[in-house]
């Protein structure tokens, strides 16, 4: 037996509902995880920043960064493959 098209109609009509309702919260979802609390310094400091914005600092020291640095470059003169 076939569904009437008012119904068949009602039917589409609220999956495009649903579908747009989880569009809509899934963008809110997205925006607020890239949203920043500027002005709280407690949470800055808990993802990294100061209160102006900027890292809070290196993981490394910098002997470490020149080191690994000095290292990299060495490795990339040794592969050139001189022509």
């Amino acid at each position: 037996m076939r569904h009437s098209f008012y119904l068949s109609l009602a039917a589409w009509l609220i999956r495009a509902d649903l579908r747009r309702e989880e569009r809509v919260w899934r963008r809110k979802v997205s925006r607020s995880a890239y949203d920043i609390p500027w002005n709280n310094p407690y949470l800055l400091r808990d993802i990294g920043l100061e209160a102006d914005g900027r890292a809070i600092g290196r993981s490394i020291n910098e002997d470490q960064h020149v080191t690994r640095r000095m290292h990299l470059l060495r490795q990339f003169i040794s592969l050139r493959i001189p022509t």
